[in-house]
């Protein structure tokens, strides 16, 4: 309606188009390990890593990643490297309808130097194996759970909104 204000979403909880999701608590990162120099990714290291990520996936699979339509996800930075576990929404060459894909990537000096993705068969890094492999480099496991419980979260809250459409859905 006119005249009336958009309102705000809660505190803690993140909108990805009509969909509310509360945000888990956040990892004890700090309490888990004693890593140095170890510290959550901020949102605007996130944004200057998305086209960094665009180009590395174009570089890695040339064949494959016509384009990239988002990301998102959670990451942490130690030095100049940053350890991020996220999801990908992008166009693969010949196929109309976009993928989505979730991945573990490590970055060196803003550049994607590996990238693992959960869903795929082949790829040139194991998900699991770059857990294991910077665990003492960042909170791997924490994040990797983290953002799972977010997924879970994204997926049951669209699911529950196409059983029950919002009063602005129904007609």
């Amino acid at each position: 309606m006119e005249g009336q204000e958009e309102p705000q979403p809660e505190e803690g909880v993140l909108k990805l188009a009509e969909i509310k999701i509360k945000k888990p608590e956040e990892p004890p990162l700090t309490e888990v390990l004693p890593i140095k120099n170890a510290r959550p990714l901020t949102e605007e290291e996130f944004n200057q890593l998305l086209e960094p990520f665009k180009e590395g996936l174009k570089k890695l699979y040339p064949s494959q990643v016509e384009d990239v339509y988002g990301v998102f996800g959670v990451g942490e930075k130690n030095g100049n490297k940053v350890f991020m576990v996220g999801a990908v929404i992008w166009k693969h060459y010949g196929v109309p309808q976009p993928y989505t894909s979730t991945f573990v990537a490590l970055f060196e000096n803003n550049q994607l130097q590996k990238i693992s993705f959960l869903e795929a068969k082949r790829n040139y890094w194991d998900w699991r194996t770059l857990i294991k492999m910077h665990k003492h480099e960042f909170h791997t496991e924490e994040l990797f759970n983290y953002f799972q419980q977010l997924k879970e979260q994204i997926i049951a809250q669209s699911q529950g909104n196409q059983n029950n459409p919002s009063e602005g859905d129904k007609k």
